[in-house]
């Protein structure tokens, strides 16, 4: 019995230094865990302290958000008050012209009549000129004349008299009456904030678009040579734009590799084209304006369905493409390339059909413009020697080469009815071809 007791007695000692240090480890892992509790509420207290500076952050950041764009619209408005003003003004600065202007027509029909004998030139019924006659090809440089203070980019015949309109580096439209022996200014279309690129009239000849290195496009009146609207919304250069098939709607091409449809009636874009390449110029093939066919910087012809989105069809060239032409029945398609050729396209079949070269011929710029004749006879296109190359469509042989530029031809125009051509050159010339 008493060793039972003794080892009754060894056992509890052992059970209570077993527990002893069992009870230290756990104070440890208590301590432990204390302390980490203490870590984690530090940390917990760092991340809301700076929650809460990233709050008072993110407030004074939409505090300056908002002062920021109230300090925009505003800016904005002021603008807009300072562009009506100029618009006010340049309207104001055309009222006196067209006043001079017609005050001068007046004093000539006053002296016309006294003179009972008056001679008609036949020039104003060109459109009764027999066929053969207007298929000839006008040589005779019968006015040469400073169009611009600098570069002239663009020509453009009206479509219904003998008035021809010249964009240029001076940033300014400016229109021509060749009617008489002299080429006489009618009229100077101001707005334009860079130099002019392009220049086009409506099928009625009342409006005329200019396509500008501002990014933005213009719509002036003719007869009363008042800004009508201003097409801004591209962010590059605009190097074509044309009357979608009534004089209310506007297709514009531009460097920022879009073409933009516009309603001039709510003044605004109603569709963005993404060519995903450089557009140099357009054209419409149809009266109706559904279908749009525009010249790229990726040597690509692209055509476009108004009503889609989508992009109909290609045809890839050999070179960039520089301009588009139509001629009369919208079958064939005229393109300047920059690998000094002309080609023709067939648009029943969709390929190329002709190509057009010729020793000497090279293409000036990227926005160099070639036409078709009247009839469609013959294609013409200005060269960086200063020549205008003519070429057979028939043949494809050339044709004539005008001289008279001493510069780089940049653009030129066929009259619509009148055997006349209209040329322009990098050093402010401008030159009207007769026979």
């Amino acid at each position: 019995r008493l060793f039972a007791v003794g080892d009754i007695s060894v056992f509890v000692r052992c059970s209570l230094s077993e527990s002893s240090a069992i009870i230290t480890t756990l104070k440890q892992e208590l301590q432990s865990l204390l302390s980490q509790k203490v870590d984690l509420e530090k940390a917990i207290q760092l991340i809301r302290d700076e929650h809460t500076t990233l709050q008072l952050t993110c407030s004074h950041l939409e505090d300056k958000l908002r002062k920021t764009q109230d300090e925009n619209r505003e800016l904005v408005d002021r603008l807009m008050r300072y562009k009506s003003k100029d618009a006010e003004k340049m309207n104001e600065e055309n009222d006196k012209f067209l006043k001079k202007r017609y005050a001068k027509i007046q004093r000539e029909l006053e002296e016309a009549a006294k003179d009972s004998s008056r001679n008609v030139s036949l020039d104003t019924y060109a459109p009764d000129i027999p066929y053969s006659e207007k298929s000839a090809v006008p040589t005779k440089p019968s006015y040469v004349f400073d169009a611009h203070e600098g570069e002239v980019s663009a020509v453009k015949w009206s479509p219904v008299d003998r008035i021809v309109a010249t964009g240029g580096a001076d940033r300014k439209v400016k229109l021509w009456d060749t009617s008489k022996n002299a080429a006489e200014s009618r009229g100077v279309l101001v707005g334009s904030n860079a130099g002019v690129l392009s220049v086009n009239f409506d099928s009625t000849g009342s409006f005329i678009l200019g396509a500008s290195n501002d990014f933005a496009t213009r719509v002036w009146g003719v007869s009363d040579q008042r800004l009508k609207h201003t097409l801004t919304g591209h962010c590059g250069k605009v190097l074509a734009a044309k009357f979608l098939g009534e004089p209310t709607k506007v297709v514009t091409g531009s460097h920022d590799r879009t073409l933009k449809i516009w309603d001039l009636r709510s003044r605004s874009c109603v569709d963005t084209k993404f060519a995903g390449s450089c557009c140099n110029d357009v054209v419409i093939s149809d009266s109706s304006g559904t279908t749009i066919i525009s010249g790229h910087y990726d040597k690509k012809i692209r055509f476009w369905d108004t009503r889609t989105n989508q992009n109909l069809s290609e045809i890839l060239v050999q070179g960039k493409v520089t301009s588009l032409d139509l001629d009369r029945d919208g079958k064939t398609l005229l393109c300047c390339v920059r690998d000094d050729t002309l080609r023709l396209v067939d648009l029943r079949a969709n390929q190329i059909i002709s190509t057009f070269v010729a020793e000497g011929f090279k293409v000036g710029c990227d926005w160099s413009r070639a036409v078709f004749s009247q009839e469609g006879e013959f294609v013409a296109a200005g060269s960086s020697d200063g020549g205008v190359y003519v070429w057979n469509t028939a043949t494809c042989q050339l044709h004539t080469v005008l001289r008279q530029h001493s510069s780089a031809v940049i653009s030129v125009s066929w009259h619509p009815f009148a055997n006349y051509i209209a040329s322009v050159d990098r050093s402010k010339k401008a030159v009207v071809w007769t026979d």
